[in-house]
């Protein structure tokens, strides 16, 4: 993974992998949904999210996002969160913690711990998933928005694009179709 001090201007996401004690599960939703409350507060925040395992009901994922690795790292030696944290640690543990930046995140593949592929690679990586992204908006949904306000029709491919692109196309290219010339690391 990336080192925190080389990518400090760079978003930042964090997954925590939980696992609760017998019988605490809901108490843990409750003591996870009062941190993320409180995480919300401090500066950089751009949402977390837990997530229940569907095959695993005492396991837990948590993805904490901050736009730099300084306010996640306020946020994480905050004296308010140790509190929370050392309150949490009754009722569950954590398994694993990672941490990545910028587009990083989409070239993660899961289960493995890898360095990223060079940024160049990462620019060529995005560009084929959003380039048909961006063709298809202008030939099938732009003349039809084309009489809307400026402002609306701008907001499609921003509210699109991240969605396909983080949940279809770039897992698709960058653990299948690219995989091989990505992480080939001769050619960094």
């Amino acid at each position: 993974m990336a080192q925190s001090n080389k990518f400090s201007n760079e978003p930042v996401t964090t997954v925590f992998s939980w696992t609760v004690k017998q019988g605490n599960v809901q108490v843990f939703e409750r003591m996870m949904h009062d941190i993320h409350k409180v995480a919300r507060t401090f500066p950089g925040h751009m949402g977390v999210t837990t997530l229940q395992s569907p095959t695993r009901k005492d396991s837990f994922q948590t993805v904490l996002r901050f736009d730099t690795t300084n306010h996640l790292e306020a946020w994480l030696s905050s004296p308010i969160r140790r509190k929370m944290m050392k309150a949490m640690g009754n009722i569950a543990h954590i398994d694993t913690a990672v941490k990545a930046t910028g587009l990083e995140t989409w070239f993660e593949i899961p289960g493995q711990q890898i360095t990223p592929p060079p940024k160049w690679k990462m620019v060529v990586a995005t560009f084929i998933a959003i380039y048909p992204i961006s063709l298809l908006f202008s030939v099938f949904l732009a003349p039809y928005i084309a009489d809307w306000p400026v402002w609306i029709r701008a907001l499609f491919l921003p509210v699109l694009a991240p969605i396909i692109l983080t949940y279809l196309l770039m897992p698709f290219l960058t653990q299948r179709v690219l995989k091989r010339w990505l992480y080939d690391n001769t050619e960094s």
